[in-house]
């Protein structure tokens, strides 16, 4: 299974429009996050789709650099007018991010972490870690091990499930607490129901704050 059938799925839904129909209004996850975030900080979108979050983050006046690695979903947002403190860029999270260290207050994932295999996950929050300010957040939703599909298809690693091209990690409380153990302090970690695209789920939902750099001894 490679990243690149993923992506080639992913363009093919988006030059289908399949998610036209969450368009224009947030996720509930970026609704909830508002009263936390502040106008002017730098807030890095990872796997932002249609763009709706990215668009109401702009609106809130945050300095918004949304990414997605399908060229055709940027490609569809870059072609409707933008404020100037919103931008859309191609993003591949297997790759390091092009982006400096210690420069995103925020770094914001919604449903887009849990595409990848246990060493690419944990190199992608490697790269959060790193463009993350010291005390930056992180905000992040995943599928959790508890959602109706989870064991849909074949297992290629302990809760990673591979089914017609399109590769699903479903994540567990202790996993995620093991995988931002290193750089991280995790603030609020919860499970949450909801209702998504094909149908009825389970989310791990988790605001994580970076650990301060450690002074030289």
């Amino acid at each position: 299974m490679s990243v690149s059938d993923q992506q080639a799925m992913w363009d093919q839904k988006h030059a289908a429009h399949e998610h036209a129909s969450v368009a224009g209004r947030p996720r509930e996850l970026a609704e909830e996050l508002a009263p936390r975030l502040t106008a002017g900080q730098k807030l890095l979108e990872l796997g932002c789709g249609v763009g709706s979050d990215a668009r109401y983050f702009a609106d809130l006046g945050l300095d918004v650099t949304a990414t997605d690695f399908s060229r055709v979903v940027i490609e569809q947002n870059q072609a409707n007018p933008m404020p100037a403190n919103l931008r859309f860029a191609v993003l591949d999270m297997t790759q390091p991010f092009s982006y400096a260290a210690d420069v995103f207050d925020v770094v914001y994932a919604h449903l887009s972490l849990h595409y990848y295999d246990q060493a690419v996950t944990q190199a992608v929050v490697a790269e959060i870690a790193r463009v993350l300010k010291p005390g930056g957040a992180l905000y992040f939703s995943c599928k959790s091990v508890h959602d109706p599909k989870y064991g849909d298809g074949s297992e290629v690693q302990p809760g990673v499930f591979e089914r017609q091209g399109h590769l699903r990690h479903f994540f567990s409380m202790d996993y995620t607490k093991t995988l931002l153990a290193k750089d991280f302090k995790v603030v609020r970690l919860v499970e949450t129901e909801g209702t998504y695209s094909d149908g009825k789920s389970a989310f791990i939902e988790c605001w994580a704050q970076k650990r301060a750099a450690r002074s030289a001894s």
